[in-house]
């Protein structure tokens, strides 16, 4: 099966998630309320116990797959299945090792990045779920179609840049918020926002099956990239014309919904070329359709809305260098892996822990103490840890 019916069903999701976007409750935005005396760091003793607690569970974590990782058998496994020759299997051995260097650290601190995260905007919201495992499959579908080796290491880089993504729109979204004295949000804005992420997304994958689909006819990149762009367009701003159909907002929030639509996924695809585009913007979705809802339906306007959203990408960005960036050492002392693998790792729990006190008033050390206790879950409690992790 090639890669333009893989997209196909992620098409098909974020169709399903549009039909699950629904506007909040008004009780749903009681966080904006003046965080009474809250301070960033409430003892300092503590600070440094919850950091040392991160710390320990992050290398105890590390080693865990590390060992999973190395496991004995995998390599006789499929020399056997395969019937590799002696010399093969020989280099299996090797070939093993440099791949379990590289995912034990980026599966490990992608669970930093995710046991500490902000929940999205924080509201809750049914359509997050397809649209976030459809971001997932974005980012797998582009690795395989380079190596598919680099599969595992792509698709976590990828769920830990997209936590910090939404944590960072929540953070930022919250401050503007608050700091205007902003309390009364219109629900029906909010929801224009999300539709018209939604819509957009729904253009870049588009765009990515069309790019795919001539690729695989034989068509030249400039060609299929000119039929990506037509495509986006096409389903964007039809996307954004039947969702503003559904909600009861004056014409010129319509209107920016269908251009925006349109707008935003050529600009995506155009960037990207097709998939690994979209596999980039799926990342900001979620926190990208609160934040601009939100940020216009106080009156603030889709353009500081769309800054902002900026910011939160550039934050998943950088999240995703940092984590390229320790790939690129590939040393097996324990000593220095363990190090690349706490310095993003470690960054990730902060940042977390800023957007905790911004969001909801907790102290640095509690947000901290509380992505400590989320990893040792994994232990005592998995089922209630993967809850976590992908809530």
């Amino acid at each position: 099966m090639n890669n333009s019916f893989n997209l196909c069903p992620l098409l098909l999701c974020l169709l399903y998630s549009m039909a699950q976007a629904s506007p909040p409750s008004k009780k749903d935005f009681d966080f904006l309320e003046p965080l009474n005396d809250s301070v960033l760091v409430a003892n300092g003793l503590e600070l440094t116990e919850s950091l040392a607690g991160v710390s320990l569970s992050t290398l105890l974590n590390l080693g865990v797959w590390w060992g999973i990782c190395k496991t004995a058998g995998i390599v006789s496994g499929l020399s056997s299945t395969y019937d590799l020759a002696a010399s093969d299997t020989k280099e299996l051995e090797p070939l093993k090792t440099d791949f379990c260097s590289q995912l034990a650290p980026v599966i490990t601190t992608a669970e930093v990045a995710l046991a500490g995260h902000v929940s999205p905007w924080p509201l809750e919201q049914r359509w997050w779920r397809p649209l976030y495992f459809a971001g997932a499959g974005m980012a797998a579908n582009a690795a395989s179609t380079i190596k598919r080796e680099h599969m595992p290491v792509v698709v976590m880089i990828y769920l830990a840049s997209e936590a910090l993504t939404r944590t960072g729109a929540s953070a930022i979204s919250a401050l503007i918020l608050r700091k205007m004295s902003t309390r009364d949000i219109a629900t029906e804005w909010y929801l224009a926002g999300e539709y018209e992420i939604f819509s957009m997304m729904n253009g870049i994958v588009a765009g990515a099956v069309a790019y795919e689909a001539m690729i695989h006819k034989g068509y030249r990149p400039a060609k299929a990239t000119l039929a990506s762009v037509v495509s986006a367009v096409i389903v964007g701003t039809l996307s954004g014309i039947i969702s503003v159909l559904t909600i009861d907002v004056d014409r010129q929030t319509k209107t920016e919904v269908i251009a925006g639509a349109g707008v935003g996924a050529v600009i995506f695809v155009g960037a990207g070329a097709g998939v690994g585009a979209g596999a980039t913007a799926v990342a900001s979705v979620g926190a990208a359709g609160a934040l601009v809802g939100a940020l216009a339906g106080a009156g603030i306007g889709f353009g500081i809305g769309a800054v902002a959203e900026a910011g939160t990408m550039i934050l998943g960005g950088v999240g995703a260098l940092l984590m390229l960036g320790s790939l690129k050492i590939t040393s097996n002392d324990p000593f220095i892996k363990a190090g690349v693998t706490l310095m993003p790792a470690l960054t990730f729990a902060v940042v977390n822990g800023l957007s905790g006190y911004v969001v909801y008033g907790y102290s640095l050390e509690q947000g901290l103490s509380e992505t400590g206790w989320t990893q040792w879950k994994k232990f005592y409690a998995p089922l209630d840890y993967l809850s976590t992790l992908f809530n």
